[in-house]
């Protein structure tokens, strides 16, 4: 069955309350959605997260790169699909917006297949559980007292079934944030496990090693992405002293490129995104890498897709989860059928494919559309950070497939976190 067509759409999701980590602020979120359809007129969706920018760049490149050299292709051949992509794109980029376009473009074709056998990806993939465990996600830093902030998001989680958590860290200074973990502790159970996210915030091994020693007392289930994610050297210094586990990887792609971080021993976690690190077919190969070393994984975001794969994958024990009423992973707002929680777990039905059904009409209303003469001045004249969410998005269009934006260009690259 050959691949007919490949669109791609880029949005725009606002973030209602300003929220930052330990080296940015974000207000909105930008996703690129793939679909694929094949001469029988099925189809697969994908996605991407693109940051705070960079939809429409990541959008068209998969329109001018990437859809030429799939159409008229096997929409089963999906490995060798990537390979070719891959290797004929190399000079453009082994990582960042190269591999998270190959990687909304590799998600739809799993998609698609699961979809053509009826069946959900987890059972394709030879996984059969219907619930994967989970964690809740939070305690970033918005308006309000950070302790009261981390005290009331818990409770609300804790509501929900949840035990194991994961809140923000180094974006305050040390006490304030050792006393942000200290509330943490004492409004959960003693038994809940609690992670703590640094967002690449340290710089030098001697400040990890003394937020990591003030930290003992409370018992961190891991540390992630404790440095820049190129600083390897580091990552294994600090896996090698610290008392608590180091996770990292969100922003790795590619089996070689998390091959060495099990090489030089640089994490005791890997969180490979299949967003981020290549797609489906990658991240399989990425878990399978972590498999042979007994290295857990524990996916970044993308809770939707990613439980699939948990589904299917025994070395992956949880997967990260925001609620959308928190107002912070607003993927979901696209999504027609969003996931469901019963006591901590994520519940999986039966639906085909990947799982993920989208309310196009939401796709079409934060698509990022096509920028008037007037609104390119603003690059000049306005720095970037000064930029709002409306100036990128400027006016919607009718269809979703025509959304087109001549952005004002950031200084800055794609924003996870």
């Amino acid at each position: 069955m050959r691949i007919e067509s490949i669109e791609a759409h880029a949005v725009l999701v606002p973030l209602a309350t300003p929220t930052a980590f330990s080296t940015r602020s974000i207000k909105g979120r930008e996703y690129v959605i793939v679909r694929i359809v094949d001469e029988s007129g099925a189809s697969g969706i994908g996605y991407t997260y693109a940051g705070d920018s960079g939809g429409l760049w990541l959008q068209i490149g998969i329109e001018q790169l990437l859809a030429p050299r799939l159409r008229g292709r096997s929409a089963f051949a999906i490995e060798e699909s990537w390979e070719q992509i891959f290797r004929d794109l190399l000079l453009l980029g082994r990582r960042g917006a190269l591999l998270r376009m190959l990687s909304a473009v590799d998600i739809a074709l799993w998609d698609l297949l699961a979809k053509r056998a009826r069946l959900p990806l987890r059972s394709l993939l030879g996984g059969s559980l219907d619930a994967v465990a989970a964690y809740a996600s939070g305690g970033y830093y918005r308006p309000g007292d950070p302790c009261d902030n981390v005290t009331a998001e818990l409770e609300r989680y804790s509501e929900l079934g949840f035990t194991d958590f994961k809140l923000k860290f180094g974006g305050l200074p040390l006490r304030e944030d050792l006393e942000r973990v200290a509330t943490a502790r004492r409004t959960l159970e003693p038994d809940n496990r609690l992670a703590l996210d640094i967002n690449n915030g340290w710089r030098t091994l001697e400040q990890a090693m003394e937020a990591i020693e003030a930290l003992r007392q409370f018992d961190i289930w891991w540390i992630e992405e404790p440095f820049q994610p190129d600083d390897i050297a580091n990552h294994a210094r600090l896996a090698a002293r610290s008392s608590i586990p180091i996770a990292t990887g969100e922003i790795e792609a590619t089996r070689w490129g998390f091959a060495q971080l099990v090489n030089q021993h640089a994490a005791h976690i890997l969180q490979p995104d299949a967003c981020v690190a290549g797609g489906i077919s990658e991240w399989r190969r990425i878990a399978a890498l972590a498999a042979g070393h007994d290295i857990p994984v524990i996916p970044h975001w993308h809770a939707n897709l990613h439980a699939q794969l948990a589904a299917a994958t025994p070395n992956c024990p949880t997967v990260e989860y925001f609620a959308l009423s928190e107002g912070i992973y607003n993927f979901e707002r696209l999504v027609a059928n969003p996931l469901t929680v019963d006591d901590g777990q994520i519940t999986l039905d039966q639906t085909p494919g990947i799982g993920i059904e989208l309310d196009w009409v939401a796709v079409r209303n934060h698509a990022i559309a096509e920028a008037t003469p007037g609104s390119l001045m603003k690059s000049v004249d306005v720095p970037p950070e000064e930029w709002t969410i409306e100036d990128r998005r400027m006016s919607l269009v009718a269809s979703p497939a025509d959304a087109r934006l001549t952005a004002p260009h950031s200084t800055t690259g794609p924003r996870d976190g």
